[in-house]
């Protein structure tokens, strides 16, 4: 099964390399498991500054760049 890595940068600088990857089934396998961290990485608030700018940078085997994903902080609002 091919193995995967899954950079996680904020701008142009890298803030945590994935040195030990993860097993996905496909590409597409390895979009659905950016997809659940991007929510688990939304979700922290240290990360959770809606001005600041994050995404993962989807790494192959090969650790050849296969896709970017951007983490987009959602703000909502409620009214009283």
């Amino acid at each position: 099964m091919p193995r995967y890595y899954f950079n996680l940068y904020q701008g142009s600088q890298l803030i945590s390399e994935d040195d030990s990857g993860y097993d996905c089934t496909s590409d597409e396998d390895a979009r659905q498991f950016a997809r659940m961290s991007h929510g688990l990485v939304a979700l922290d608030p240290v990360l959770s500054s809606p001005s600041r700018s994050y995404r993962f940078v989807v790494l192959n085997e090969d650790r050849q760049s296969i896709f970017t994903m951007p983490i987009s902080q959602r703000v909502s609002s409620t009214a009283a």
